[in-house]
């Protein structure tokens, strides 16, 4: 309980993140600032944690009132020998993927597995039983193990070039229903298809980075810095394809700072995989993102990178509470790195540290080596690498993987088709 219950306040509450309007939990669309994002209030304003090591250590600043059991959590670490490999003379390192070497016990490698349990559990709390999402990857697989944990009716649709990486470490539940859109490797193709399925089939469309549940989930990599360095970091460096793990990042830092933590928010480093970098090219020419502009040119730079969880055509960038207002607040910066120096980070990392990273992280330390180089970043400066995964070579020493089957394989020709496949598939 929070210090405030006693005063009948309201544990959680969601906002407009532009004009401050109380919205609905399960519908946050606020009706002056449509486009805006929606953003959490807690009532327990101090930073607290609780005695338990895997993500519910930060309860009191995630939505759902509900924790539960889970390897899954947040670890961070003082780096030396990449520190010193890099130049710098204070880094830490959030490592949210699978190495227990280290203390990180994600269950399917990546920080995604923070953004699914506290989803589920919170639309199991607001009386919602079952969801749709879209996924390049990543977000599939931990939707995937948190619904068969929790029993959750999970709808996870992807792309059919992202069907083979939706596996995870025990078999999958009769809850988990993968739909593949077939001979495909958009990701904004499937986020359309799941947004016409939650209309159609009485789905809750899970919400990308609507959902505050996501956002305050993935935000505990800055909590956890915060709790074993008692302050906060000047610069923030992840691999982005969204943006929405930026966007958390710099939610997570305005909470430390009103909660008392002082010093300037943390400086945001997103990186991007060359050639498709629709983040980087909006933020430094200040030109809106044209997602439906050359589709075909777009999906042939997208299917050049090393890090395919980053190909995303549609990121909340130009939005109230969005990528580029985080951006702005934190005086950050934007970065593109070619397949090469992923490749070669990944190296290093690996060197140093004695795990091995995925690609997105990999970039995610290239823009770092770029933002020393360039002094953006100061050596003596207290900065934090999110490496948000490390693919599955530790999962597989330690467990038997198990792909998800695909529950329906709908045609990519057109929406119509597609739904027609569905409608024989959801028949009763």
């Amino acid at each position: 309980m929070s210090e405030h219950d006693g005063l009948n306040v309201p544990r959680v509450r969601v906002v407009c993140a532009t004009c401050g309007a109380v919205l609905r939990p399960l519908d946050p669309r606020c009706p002056n600032c449509p486009s805006a994002l929606p953003r959490t209030e807690y009532a327990q304003r101090r930073f607290v944690t609780q005695d338990r090591g895997d993500i519910f250590r930060f309860a009191a600043w995630l939505p759902s009132a509900a924790t539960t059991a889970t390897p899954v959590g947040p670890t961070v670490f003082r780096s030396e020998r990449l520190a010193a490999a890099l130049g710098v003379a204070d880094l830490s390192v959030a490592f949210s993927g699978y190495a227990p070497e280290i203390g990180a016990c994600n269950a399917t490698g990546t920080f995604k597995d923070f953004e699914a349990l506290p989803t589920l559990l919170y639309l199991r709390e607001h009386g919602c039983d079952r969801v749709v999402l879209a996924s390049a990857g990543s977000t599939a697989r931990a939707f995937a193990y948190a619904g068969t944990t929790l029993g959750f009716a999970t709808t996870i649709v992807v792309p059919e070039t992202a069907a083979s990486s939706v596996w995870m470490p025990i078999p999958p539940s009769d809850s988990v229903r993968l739909i593949v859109l077939a001979d495909s490797g958009d990701y904004a193709a499937a986020i359309r298809l799941a947004g016409l399925m939650a209309e159609r089939y009485g789905l809750h469309s899970e919400g990308g980075a609507r959902n505050v549940a996501r956002r305050d989930g993935m935000g505990t990599a800055v909590l956890e810095y915060a709790r074993v360095q008692q302050r906060l970091p000047r610069h923030y460096i992840q691999a982005v394809g969204s943006g929405t793990g930026g966007i958390a990042a710099w939610e997570a830092g305005m909470r430390l700072r009103a909660s008392g933590f002082e010093g300037p928010l943390p400086q945001l480093h997103l990186a991007q995989n060359v050639p498709f970098t629709p983040i980087h090219d909006a933020w430094t020419s200040q030109r809106p993102i044209e997602p439906d502009r050359n589709v075909a040119g777009q999906l042939e730079r997208i299917a050049a990178i090393s890090a395919p969880v980053l190909a995303n055509r549609t990121p909340p960038y130009d939005v109230g509470g969005g990528v580029r207002d985080a951006l702005e607040a934190t005086a950050g910066h934007t970065y593109a790195v070619t397949n090469a120096e992923v490749h070669a980070a990944q190296r290093l990392f690996e060197a140093c540290e004695g795990v091995p990273i995925g690609p997105e992280s990999g970039a995610a330390l290239a823009a770092l080596g770029q933002g020393v180089a360039r002094s953006w970043i100061h050596p003596a400066d207290p900065t934090l690498l999110h490496v948000t995964g490390n693919g599955d070579a530790l999962l597989k020493r330690d467990f038997a993987l198990h792909s998800v089957p695909t529950w329906c394989r709908v045609s990519a020709a057109g929406e119509s088709g597609a739904l027609r496949d569905l409608d024989r598939a959801f028949a009763p």
